[in-house]
């Protein structure tokens, strides 16, 4: 038998290197790497460890955030700009006067002189003083002009499409649904890119405090030291991933998304035709009040000139004393009603000042509406609210966004396929080449053993189910709310006619009351 020597060849070893490493220069920089890594974690110390975390913003910072939205929505923090009143007090609307002799002879009133707030003229009017006859300043306490209202300064006039102009603007209800839409524009944006390639990188850099040899023992050959990890490395790689939806799951989630922009969109203008209502709610609530006002005004003005006359009358024994206290009780209630009066017109103004986007305190004033409404066909208007309405659409968007998403669901019971490419790279030098590319093409497959995507199936189902039945509420309850209000505003308007006819009875039961006093 004939034995051959093998021939081993081996790498020829590095020589390492011979100086030592610097003992003391490494313990410094480790030093500094535990006293910055030390450093970084005392900041999350008290939010792992108290429950209202670090405090978060400082008081300073608090109130600046808080000034500055505040500005934004036209509202002062510091309450310095003196509100404003649509209406004096009842002692001030129209100005008294005294007369000494009178007064010590009618009955006392009921109550005394500091139970009303005083006016511009200094102390308060008692009931029993008499007015003066001023029929002009009652006048025009009742009537106002619109153009001298709106000659002062501050005083914004208004009509309803002016009001509902400003809506668009000024409403924070509508750019609050805004904001919701570029939510859900965003949210589009996000399941539409699981499409696209998915690209990551990631890179180290690691010192270690020696090489790593590995020893070989050739037998009749010295042993052979061979380096199989650099005491210095430097490693960066990149992937990008290419999704291959051949299930169908995310083309149903990106769907499911777009129904839900969709119907974001129909929420906001829901929501624009619910402050469009809010304005013109308020915007006629003011037109009341005020109208309301004149009426308590002229009568307050009749009370007073009825009491002067019952003052005369008892005066000559022609009437009782607690005839007398019957017309005092009724000027008094007169002017508490003026005072809720004022209140209703500052609360009207004040909820159309906040829906339209004006300083809640505005001295607002708007113009009287004269235009007879006409109506449609009660079938023509419920044709309208089932083709226009936009709750509806946004059922119905939300309907397709809740089957989109229990599809997406159902399909990711199958694999997810994916393929892309790599590319690796380190300043190794122990191994050739050091940059490394390739391609790959796999998948995933969760196969549900936990049962949770069992439950989100189930859900995703039940609430598609629950959208339906809430469909089939809103029609029949827009049905009825259309009815209602069609005949409501049917009998509103009759009503209207009716008042018409009544005014002039009103007027005319009026002046013979007057003319009975006058006796």
């Amino acid at each position: 038998m004939r034995v051959e020597s093998a021939r081993v060849v081996v790498a020829p070893v590095r020589r390492r290197d011979a100086r030592r490493p610097n003992g003391t220069a490494r313990l410094a920089s480790h030093l500094i790497a535990v006293g910055l890594l030390l450093l970084g974690a005392c900041g999350p110390i008290a939010m792992l460890t108290r429950p209202e975390g670090s405090g978060g913003w400082t008081t300073a910072q608090r109130a600046d955030h808080l000034a500055d939205l505040a500005a934004r929505a036209g509202v002062d923090l510091d309450a310095a700009t003196p509100p404003t009143r649509s209406d004096p007090s009842p002692p001030d609307v129209i100005p008294p006067t005294r007369d000494a002799t009178m007064a010590g002879q009618a009955v006392a009133p009921l109550a005394t002189d500091g139970d009303l707030p005083p006016g511009d003229g200094g102390s308060p009017r008692r009931h029993s003083d008499p007015p003066m006859h001023d029929h002009d300043a009652v006048s025009s306490a009742v009537a106002p002009d619109s153009t001298s209202a709106a000659a002062q300064p501050g005083v914004v006039v208004l009509t309803l499409p002016d009001a509902l102009a400003r809506v668009a603007a000024g409403n924070r209800h509508l750019a609050e649904a805004r904001e919701q839409l570029a939510i859900a524009r965003q949210r589009v944006f996000e399941a539409r890119g699981r499409l696209f390639p998915a690209t990551r990188g990631s890179g180290r850099y690691t010192w270690n405090n020696s090489a790593q040899m590995n020893a070989i023992q050739i037998p009749g050959a010295p042993v052979q030291s061979i380096t199989i990890r650099d005491r210095d490395l430097g490693t960066i790689s990149g992937v990008v991933t290419l999704p291959l939806d051949l299930s169908g799951e995310i083309t149903e989630a990106l769907a499911a998304a777009q129904a839900g922009y969709r119907g974001e969109a129909a929420r906001l203008w829901a929501t624009t035709l619910e402050q469009d209502l809010v304005v013109i709610d308020a915007y006629y609530t003011l037109l009341e009040a005020e109208r309301l006002r004149d009426v308590t005004l002229q009568t307050l003005a009749l009370h007073r000139e009825q009491l002067d006359f019952a003052n005369d009358r008892f005066r000559s024994g022609r009437l009782t004393k607690n005839e007398v206290l019957v017309v005092q009780v009724a000027l008094r209630n007169s002017e508490q009603e003026l005072r809720r009066r004022a209140l209703a017109i500052d609360e009207a103004r004040f909820a159309l000042n906040q829906a339209v986007g004006l300083p809640i305190d505005a001295p607002t004033e708007v113009a009287d509406v004269r235009t007879r409404p006409q109506l449609p066909s009660e079938a023509d208007a419920l044709r309208a609210a089932y083709r226009d309405n936009p709750v509806l659409l946004a059922l119905v968007e939300e309907q397709q966004r809740l089957d989109a998403t229990a599809t997406s669901l159902v399909r990711a019971r199958l694999p997810r396929f994916s393929g892309g490419g790599s590319v690796d790279d380190s300043n190794s030098k122990i191994v050739e080449p050091t940059l490394i590319g390739g391609g790959f093409v796999g998948f995933e497959w969760d196969l549900g053993t936990d049962t949770r995507r069992e439950a989100q199936i189930a859900a995703a189902r039940a609430e598609a189910d629950q959208n339906r039945i809430r469909t089939e509420r809103q029609l029949r309850e827009l049905e009825q709310a259309v009815r209602s209000t069609y005949r409501a505003a049917e009998e509103r308007l009759a009503a209207f006619d009716t008042s018409m006819t009544a005014v002039q009875q009103a007027e005319e039961n009026l002046r013979i009351r007057q003319q009975q006093f006058e006796v």
